[in-house]
């Protein structure tokens, strides 16, 4: 198993690295970041002498060295502060569209995991550009899943052990909380209208104080991230057929065509096993309908100007 990370110096792609390595996902890992090689050559050495006695290599590379990957995270993006995801999208594309034509220059079997926000029009910009197989473009989402069983267990007042549910949509403000997908203890669980109304306020609120949080640290929610690219690496290395929500670039599922955006997905060997269409809550329906308006702009924007290109 050969992972390869784009824009390893950074918060986001030193913190997989790190994981990916501590838990040994992978044989042979490579950094590269190349406007910052010093930074993500010290990360480098630093992660092989961490994992000595596991017979992994860890190395720097440049992009000559993703070839035969088995796994691409692309973690490379503006560190511009912004206040929405979307702000970033005329900076970010053209980065995806170029790591686009290396990857498949020197990996076009790899399973491609797009971290860089925003990343349901960036997952769908690395489909389009890279003409793969849809099922192997997958774009990182499942904080939003992460962060809502977290509030649902401190709203019940249960270990978050206990606690499985699922966000789907936009990985962006208009994210949708299926609270019909929540179970405590492997059972269905009702919510109340209560604490569906405080958790679905908890999501601007929280990514409100994350933002103020970026502008005075220049962080960002980095180790949750890493923990959950870890999560979607071991599932597609060890082909698990674990469910974990991610964006998707889709092809009628939901209604939806031309728009890659977060849904439940099984995940194994070579990336997406299946996309599970699940019966939503009416208002589920009606707010993902919304989330699903909000993203098409973004599409849209894609594919004109890749169109220009």
């Amino acid at each position: 198993m050969k992972i390869t990370i784009i824009g390893a110096s950074g918060n986001v792609g030193s913190g997989a690295a790190f994981n990916i390595a501590t838990h040994r996902l992978a044989d042979e890992l490579v950094l590269i970041d190349t406007p910052r090689q010093d930074m993500v050559t010290l990360h480098a050495m630093d992660l092989a002498t961490a994992v000595t006695g596991q017979d992994m290599l860890v190395r720097a590379g440049t992009h000559e060295d993703m070839r035969d990957s088995d796994i691409m995270i692309i973690a490379a993006g503006s560190a511009q502060v912004v206040q929405s995801r979307m702000e970033v999208l005329p900076q970010n594309l053209p980065i995806i569209q170029d790591i686009t034509k290396k990857v498949r220059q020197f990996c076009p079997d790899a399973v491609i995991i797009t971290a860089t926000n925003p990343v349901c029009p960036l997952n769908y910009a690395m489909y389009r550009c890279s003409e793969l197989d849809r099922r192997k473009i997958i774009g990182y989402s499942y904080n939003d899943s992460i962060r809502f069983r977290m509030r649902l267990a401190q709203a019940l007042g249960v270990k978050s052990s206990q606690v499985e549910g699922t966000v789907i949509g936009e990985h962006g403000d208009s994210q949708v909380l299926l609270f019909s997908s929540v179970r405590v203890k492997g059972k269905p669980f009702k919510v109340s209208e209560d604490i569906k109304k405080r958790i679905r306020q908890q999501v601007p609120d929280g990514q409100k104080l994350l933002g103020e949080l970026l502008e005075k640290t220049g962080r960002t929610a980095a180790w949750t991230t890493a923990v959950g690219l870890s999560a979607v690496c071991r599932a597609i290395g060890k082909n698990t057929g674990e469910m974990i929500p991610c964006s998707v670039p889709l092809d009628g599922e939901y209604g939806c065509h031309s728009l890659s955006m977060s849904v439940p997905a099984v995940l194994g060997k070579g990336g997406v096993r299946e996309i599970l269409e699940w019966q939503l809550a009416p208002d589920e329906q009606e707010l993902l309908s919304h989330s699903i308006e909000v993203l098409k702009p973004a599409m849209k924007y894609v594919e004109e100007l890749l169109h220009l290109c």
